[in-house]
């Protein structure tokens, strides 16, 4: 089975074009096609929203199925699918999680409360002792 980078250079040797003469086309840089038909994704110093809009617009660009590519793309090569295992949990939201504070743990909400009560109460003891 191709992997993604084949399918694209490929596709774009069967039109006959240079990378030069996609990327006039597509507005893509010659080096990220070429790092995009060498699998080497990585390279593109770029988030993968970037990374995947240029898969779909290059895919489109060589009549190749844009859907394909880009889910290719994404099982392939985006942020998550080449993270370790024990990276996996890295992409919850930390807010929710609680936070030892002085060795108490305090929800994100918890917090909140506690620092409009502070605020309130510094409030009441200014207007009580200007």
């Amino acid at each position: 089975m191709q992997s993604l980078g084949e399918r694209l250079q490929e596709a774009r040797q069967r039109l006959g074009v240079t990378t030069r003469e996609a990327a006039d086309v597509t507005k893509i840089r010659s080096d990220f096609l070429q790092a995009m038909e060498a699998n080497q994704y990585e390279s593109i110093p770029l988030t993968d929203v970037y990374k995947r809009g240029f898969t779909k617009i290059y895919a489109k660009y060589l009549r190749l199925d844009e859907e394909k590519a880009v889910a290719d793309f994404n099982t392939h090569h985006s942020v998550r699918a080449v993270r370790r295992p024990l990276d996996a949990g890295a992409d919850l939201d930390e807010t929710a999680e609680p936070t030892a504070v002085a060795g108490l743990s305090m929800s994100r909400d918890m917090t909140v409360w506690l620092v409009f009560g502070v605020a309130a109460l510094g409030l009441v003891l200014w207007a009580l002792f200007s």
